[in-house]
């Protein structure tokens, strides 16, 4: 007796529409600019001390902005990654929204109130929109 196929079922999910707009919002079609960061914990502190990233972090070129929209394998303050030693490397990527084509550099802005952050300048804008910087 030949084998019978049941007919093929369909699942439907229903996914909220406020998610979808928020998802288009995060990662507009137009592209995204990608931030491979690099950290070492610091020898000053006995266990390297600690690191997070701020949501005000930004891209600026001359007085123009461009806001982080997503940080990926690093906390957002006020949580923080603790290191268990000085020397540890620790890698996260930052994205935001693409590099306008009239920014030939740019500067990674990080400012909080509780400690002075960091700014990486004159990073030389590319046609992938993939950058890989070094945290100080």
């Amino acid at each position: 007796m030949p084998n019978q196929k049941s007919p093929a079922q369909t699942t439907f999910v229903k996914i909220d529409i406020a998610t979808i707009e928020k998802i288009k919002e995060a990662f507009p079609e137009d592209g995204q600019t990608i931030v491979h960061c690099s950290y070492l914990s610091k020898n000053k502190y006995a266990n390297g001390g600690w690191v997070n990233i701020y949501p005000t972090t930004y891209l600026v070129h001359q007085k123009e902005k461009i806001q982080l929209l997503h940080a990926d394998n690093i906390p957002m303050a006020p949580q923080i990654h603790a290191f268990k030693n000085p020397g540890e490397l620790k890698h996260f990527t930052l994205i935001f929204p693409p590099v306008p084509n009239d920014w030939e550099t740019f500067s990674l802005v990080e400012k909080s109130e509780s400690h002075s952050g960091f700014i990486v300048a004159n990073i030389k804008r590319n046609n992938s929109g993939v950058y890989e910087i070094i945290v100080h």
